[in-house]
């Protein structure tokens, strides 16, 4: 089998994939500099958000996300942690009243996809209060990813806690999809999967276990059938992951770790 294997099913009128590790990571030789202090300057975590903990495999992840939703104008949105993302990104969100929820510590996918639940963010939250504080508290953000590593720079936002969720809705380009977009993620009442994404769309949900018992996990979703295509970027990231771990205890340096970056995770941080 594959490093990266994707079961897939039809559910509420789209196509679903779910690669669903658990125990067992893509990579099972990591580079053992991982484990070691790194110099000043651009290390694994500030290029690729990779570190000791969550390791290679997130390169991997924002390769596959970024390279899934390829052609298609790229809208995220960082689950509770939005205002961090706003630092991160330097970037002002749309405010949206809903975002997908993942389960990170269910290991069947029945159990795990909670769907869309009410927007959280920390925004509400001040030093020394035990409570909510009222306005745009319990909303979330929506975000533009220009590139690759707008992607990365929203995994450093939400690397937080237990868990962590991003959730990615590729969308034909122009103002009025995104106004479409962004009309289906407000208003009271709760959005379908089905709704939300039009026929030429791609939803990636990326979640990230940090702490025991959370797992990782990548969701995709569209009308469209991706089984060829998934299939094919599979096998691509099963020859990559492969090539790098005959490498990866021979790199000498932290340069040398993410110079060895792009051929893994099949991208360039600027997206070229």
């Amino acid at each position: 089998m594959l490093p990266l294997h994707f079961e897939s099913v039809h559910a509420n009128g789209v196509n679903l994939y779910h690669y669903l590790p658990g125990e067992q990571p893509a990579l099972t030789r990591h580079w053992p500099g991982l484990f070691q202090d790194w110099p000043e300057g651009p290390t694994p975590f500030t290029e690729y958000a990779v570190n000791n903990n969550n390791m290679e495999e997130v390169a991997i992840y924002v390769g596959l996300t970024w390279r899934l939703t390829e052609g298609l104008a790229r809208y995220a949105i960082p689950t509770y942690y939005r205002d961090d993302a706003e630092r991160h990104l330097e970037q002002e969100p749309v405010l949206v009243d809903w975002e997908y929820e993942v389960d990170a510590e269910e290991l069947k996918v029945a159990s795990r996809n909670k769907g869309f639940v009410p927007g959280r963010s920390t925004h509400g939250f001040r030093p020394g209060l035990a409570s909510w504080c009222p306005g745009n508290a319990e909303r979330a953000g929506l975000f533009h990813l220009a590139t690759p590593r707008d992607l990365v720079r929203m995994l450093h936002a939400v690397l937080l806690d237990a868990s962590s969720e991003i959730t990615v809705f590729a969308v034909e380009p122009g103002p009025d999809r995104h106004a479409a977009l962004v009309s289906a993620l407000r208003g009271p009442n709760r959005p379908s999967l089905s709704d939300v994404i039009t026929r030429t769309d791609v939803f990636v949900d990326l979640t990230i276990g940090s702490d025991i018992d959370c797992f990782d996990s990548i969701m995709v979703a569209s009308h469209a059938d991706l089984r060829s295509r998934i299939d094919t970027l599979a096998a691509d990231y099963g020859h990559r992951i492969t090539a790098y771990e005959n490498r990866a205890a021979g790199l000498p340096n932290t340069g040398a770790f993410l110079h060895a970056m792009p051929a893994l995770s099949g991208i360039t941080l600027d997206g070229s």
